[in-house]
């Protein structure tokens, strides 16, 4: 079993050593997480005393790096769930290289329609799609990253979602109601590498929002 991590520094180490996507699927809007990101709200979950003995989802996982901080800092149980199956088989391989793929469970499957009861876990973190491919495709309706929120709501006690700055007082507004209580914990910048055909950018930044929900109703 892989040693406890004892600092939020050790964390965002190992968070950076997951792997990166081999296929990324534009489509999905698929980009890795900043390591200092996931690992500063993972930190503040385990500081908080969410995560201990708790069973932990990581929605639209996509390379796993909640799932593997969740579980380095003391969930009981992790479930990776994405609708990728090359993500969630990446995921499953690094978890058994660090031997803590007992504690981690893959499930492939639409992060709208997850094979779950409602408050089926503690804690849920996500990333979810900000929308961009659906806005282009002119899609009507609520943009993905408000359907993922309502899912994470549905299923979690405690939320931990990331959204763009811009939006923060509408998700604000949606997580009331789902019948939550949202905290906006602060604004950071995530940096996306030119991944995709439509980057021309070396690194592009984005403003996001990451905002604690508690569902406990």
């Amino acid at each position: 079993m892989h040693r406890p991590v004892r600092s939020k520094r050790e964390l965002e180490l190992q968070v950076q050593r997951v792997p990166g996507y081999l296929r990324p699927k534009v489509e999905l809007e698929q980009y890795v997480t900043d390591a200092n990101i996931v690992a500063e709200i993972v930190w503040l979950s385990y500081m908080r005393g969410e995560l201990e003995t708790a069973r932990v989802l990581d929605l639209g996982c996509g390379t796993g790096r909640f799932a593997i901080a969740a579980t380095l800092m003391g969930a009981r149980q992790v479930v990776c769930l994405d609708i990728d199956r090359d993500c969630v088989t990446q995921v499953r391989d690094y978890a058994r290289e660090l031997d803590i793929y007992s504690l981690v469970d893959i499930v492939v499957a639409d992060a709208e329609r997850p094979p779950f009861r409602d408050r089926s876990f503690n804690v849920v973190f996500q990333n979810p799609p900000f929308g961009i491919q659906e806005r282009r495709r002119r899609v009507r309706g609520e943009g993905a990253d408000v359907r993922f929120l309502k899912t994470a709501s549905r299923l979690g006690k405690i939320v931990y979602t990331i959204h763009k700055a811009s939006t923060s007082d509408y998700i604000l507004r949606k997580v009331r109601e789902s019948g939550c209580t949202g905290t906006v914990i602060g604004t950071r910048i995530i940096n996306i590498p030119p991944m995709y055909r439509h980057h021309f950018k070396r690194i592009h930044k984005v403003e996001v929002v990451v905002i604690r929900a508690e569902c406990s109703n």
